[in-house]
């Protein structure tokens, strides 16, 4: 057994279980499970919270898959290890295997092994929110494209385009509420405007 392996696939589930987004709300007393969409991440925050409040939580969250990926390159493990950094923020241990969606924490993974790719994941993001109104259908589009983003950008590493494009179908699976609710037009839109 990789010993050295095991320990960072731990330390990156560990890291990605800090509830930051919890966190950041407790801060305001308020516990966003109970709030809003019950959904442990920061656009849930930015809507209960507040857009400062949201802002930390993102920076965190970000943060959480940056540290995950720089530390299974220090430590020469398997890359795709990062990728359980998101499974902790998921189905973090710190708040009884409950969590987010991993869209922040997935982004900070792809902010250290490609930021131009990065980039472009957030113009497609922009885009399909802008266009849709809906950011859980932007994030779901964003994310599955990143191993196509990866690609035209020379990343050709069958462990990294594996891994983002396992992530890509877990923010489908963790988005499932949010199909639903768009299916039945419950779904909450930014932009829309009010009825007179």
């Amino acid at each position: 057994m990789d010993w050295q392996a095991l320990g960072a696939g731990v330390l990156c589930y560990l890291i990605g279980s800090l509830p930051f987004s919890y966190l950041v709300a407790r801060l305001k007393n308020i516990d966003i499970r109970q709030h809003g969409s019950g959904n442990v991440g920061a656009t849930n925050v930015t809507r209960v919270v507040g857009v400062g409040y949201g802002a930390l939580a993102l920076i965190g969250d970000v943060g959480k898959g940056v540290a995950a990926a720089w530390l299974t390159s220090a430590l020469g493990a398997p890359l795709w290890l990062s990728g359980l950094a998101v499974v902790g923020h998921n189905w973090s241990i710190w708040l009884k295997f409950t969590g987010g969606k991993g869209v922040a924490t997935t982004l900070g993974l792809l902010l250290f092994f490609s930021w131009p790719a990065l980039l472009v994941t957030v113009g497609i993001w922009i885009a399909t929110v802008l266009l849709t109104r809906y950011v859980a259908v932007g994030s779901m589009v964003a994310l599955v494209l990143i191993p196509g983003v990866l690609y035209t950008f020379g990343v050709t590493a069958l462990e990294l385009l594996g891994l983002f494009s396992a992530l890509g179908l877990l923010t489908i699976w963790q988005h499932r509420s949010n199909i639903h609710r768009i299916s039945q037009g419950t779904e909450s839109q930014i932009f829309k405007k009010r009825a007179e």
